[in-house]
């Protein structure tokens, strides 16, 4: 039996971004935990050292999300929520899809990453990492299942098979999503799909031509059955080969469909198909399709290695289930043409699309693979009848029977929340609920209309989401259903962790890489609660008098925040610059401006030192207003509330000129000429 390829999912993109950092990412899932992605899944996508503590982590990774110069969005089924896994609190997008005719069950992760090092033109060349897998966005899938996935690489300007179909993709879940017809203006609300579609358009279509040696990798983006895809990727190639077949779920009753279709089609000459079990031995398929596969001519189950099964290493270890969708032509033991196919499918009549328009959702990509080596067979015959038969379903485990229509969407910048009806018919009475309490009553809702809620209601709404976006919803069903609340403008949501000094965001300003703002960050958190005593990996750094308390620390930090806030500008990473000045960052400016005013009502740190603050941000403001009008304009409400922050900070120039009759004048003179900015000497002046 040849060797079966292994590897752990994470350590696998981990390979893959060696050298290149992440721009944007869009995933899509049918089961989803939003907690553990955010702290276990993301991770993988940026190369820097986080904390074990979960608290701090999340910060650093908070940090790391505003660096970043796209977005990332997760699509995946209004009812596949996992509420289990915690709750959503970073700055990503997460959108349900509500596929009319099945599930929504495709899981890709297409990444559009950067070289770290420039090129030979200086420019960081891009590649999209296009990923089809079997697994969900869970601590199962990624952690314990026996998945299975492949990557395609695609280059910046490159000419790729793969092209059309991921364009036509984007634009469906973009369609899905929103509920009709795509245009321009509605995929840029979809920032993340955007930014992919901006890079695909950039290279070219690969067509296939008889003169190709291989078969070229394709996509299959659901629009067609899988047994049409198939053979509209490989004409005869497919024929008399063996098949090999890789699936969790079958179809109820005593036969299956899909079987049925790929014998028919493609006539293999032998055909093994995984016969799936759980930790007590029994077969996860009805008794009636056990026999009616075993009579079978040419066709037998099979069985995975028992150390592939065991979750470790031990005799005695857990066995893992087995998730994975693979299907197989090979030639056992002969130099010959190999092809896998890879994806969400399973072998259902739902997944295969076999009742015309109707079916699930699924995606996956066909490859033809080469090696030096003879393909033998991945699974070992399984002929021993199982004592016992538990079928299941597909959408097991989802929250199929206690799902939603609604939609609930939040926006931190304008303190505005909205509610949508996706069914066509209005809605009925419903209850929000958090713990068992109700959070909003809702009366009948249009249909597929996004309806603004009162100023009370999204006040409550927003209390809620300090702790969590994980909803319940009353009234739509006999079952209680799941919702993830979509939250917009997260640069105005108030920081998750930490409320740094005066001084610490100087600091934090001055420092100039993401891994030095990190382990800052785990230096300064500070803990407590049931849970986490004291998670502090270090200990609090002293509080002194040094550079950054005094004025040339001062200095250096407004011109280190200047200069991000540029270069964002300049590389049309405006939301990094949102957070940065206007957002409600434990780093933002109006951030440091509450701290300096609510240290100075206190009594505390020096004056004059809390004034020059003040003037270097009347200077940044000045001097970014001036040199980014279009941006300023864009946020004339936020730029007011900071200028109201210096109004209020007033009174630190009174009491600096209380008591000496020249101070005023000489105030006067020095904010003058403070607040201009100094331009450079003439070269030839510089001596």
């Amino acid at each position: 039996m040849s060797n079966l390829p292994r590897s752990v999912l994470s350590e696998h993109f981990l390979e893959r971004m060696k050298g290149r950092r992440l721009v944007s990412a869009v995933f899509t899932t049918f089961r989803f935990e939003p907690g553990f992605f955010e702290a276990e899944v993301l991770p993988v996508f940026f190369d820097i050292a986080l904390s074990h503590a979960p608290a701090i982590k999340l910060v650093q990774l908070e940090e790391a999300l505003v660096s970043l110069p796209g977005s990332i969005a997760v699509y995946y089924d209004a009812h596949g929520l996992v509420a289990e896994g915690g709750t959503a609190k970073l700055d990503t997008r997460r959108i349900p899809i509500r596929h009319p005719t099945g599930i929504f069950h495709p899981k890709n992760v297409l990444a559009l990453v950067e070289d770290v090092e420039p090129g030979p033109d200086g420019k960081h060349g891009r590649t999209l990492l296009c990923a089809c897998a079997s697994a969900n966005l869970t601590r199962a899938g990624w952690w314990e299942n026996v998945e299975a996935a492949h990557v395609e690489e695609i280059a910046e300007g490159a000419h790729s098979p793969l092209r059309t179909s991921l364009l036509r993709y984007l634009d469906a879940l973009v369609a899905a999503a929103e509920g009709r017809r795509v245009n321009d203006e509605l995929r840029a609300t979809h920032r993340a799909i955007r930014d992919l579609r901006e890079f695909l358009r950039g290279t070219t279509q690969r067509q296939e031509t008889f003169a190709d040696v291989r078969i070229l990798p394709s996509f299959h983006a659901g629009e067609a059955s899988l047994p049409d895809f198939l053979e509209d990727a490989t004409g005869k190639l497919l024929r008399g080969l063996c098949l090999e077949v890789i699936s969790p779920y079958f179809d109820e009753g005593g036969e299956s469909a899909p079987l049925k279709e790929l014998l028919t089609r493609f006539a293999p000459r032998e055909t093994r198909v995984f016969l799936p079990r759980n930790d007590r031995g029994e077969a996860l398929c009805s008794e009636p399709l056990f026999t009616w596969l075993s009579e079978l001519p040419e066709v037998s189950w099979g069985t995975l290695p028992s150390d592939l099964l065991r979750l470790g290493k031990s005799e005695e270890a857990r066995q893992r289930t087995v998730h994975a969708k693979v299907y197989r032509f090979f030639e056992p033991k002969r130099r010959g043409r190999e092809f896998i196919f890879v994806g969400s499918p399973n072998l259902t009549t739902a997944a295969f699309r076999l009742t015309g328009r109707g079916g699930n959702w699924e995606t996956g990509f066909l490859v033809e693979v080469t090696s030096e080596s003879r393909p033998d067979w991945w699974l070992e015959t399984e002929t021993r009848r199982p004592p016992v038969f538990s079928p299941r379903e597909e959408t097991e485990g989802a929250a199929t029977d206690g799902g939603t229509q609604l939609m609930l969407r939040y926006h931190w910048d304008t303190q505005a929340a909205f509610a949508f009806w996706a069914d066509a018919t209005p809605s009925p009475s419903l209850s929000v609920r958090h713990g068992g309490v109700s959070l909003l009553e809702l009366s009948s809702l249009a249909p597929r209309t996004w309806v603004p809620l009162a100023v009370e209601q999204a006040q409550r709404l927003e209390t809620t989401l300090h702790s969590t976006s994980l909803l319940e919803v009353v009234g739509e069903g006999p079952q209680p259903g799941f919702l993830l609340v979509q939250e917009e403008g997260m640069f105005k949501r108030p920081t998750l962790l930490l409320d740094l000094s005066a001084a610490d965001i100087l600091r934090y300003w001055a420092l100039l890489t993401v891994e030095q703002r990190a382990a800052f960050i785990e230096a300064r958190a500070n803990i407590t609660g049931d849970d986490d005593p004291l998670i502090t990996r270090l200990a609090p750094l002293p509080v002194e008098a040094t550079l950054f308390d005094r004025f040339a620390g001062i200095f250096h930090a407004f011109e280190c925040l200047d200069k991000h806030v540029r270069d964002a500008l300049a590389q049309k990473r405006s939301r990094e610059a949102d957070y940065r000045l206007f957002g409600k960052k434990y780093d933002s400016l109006g951030s440091l401006l509450e701290r300096v005013l609510k240290d100075s009502r206190a009594g505390k740190g020096e004056r004059v030192d809390h004034y020059v603050v003040t003037l270097c941000a009347k200077q940044l403001l000045r001097e970014l207003g001036r040199t980014a009008p279009e941006y300023w304009a864009e946020h004339r409400d936020d730029v007011r509330a900071l200028e109201a922050q210096l109004v209020e900070a007033a009174p630190l120039r009174e009491a600096l000129a209380s008591g000496n009759t020249e101070m005023p004048a000489f105030l006067d003179w020095f904010e003058r000429w403070f607040i201009q900015r100094a331009e450079a000497l003439p070269e030839e002046e510089q001596s």
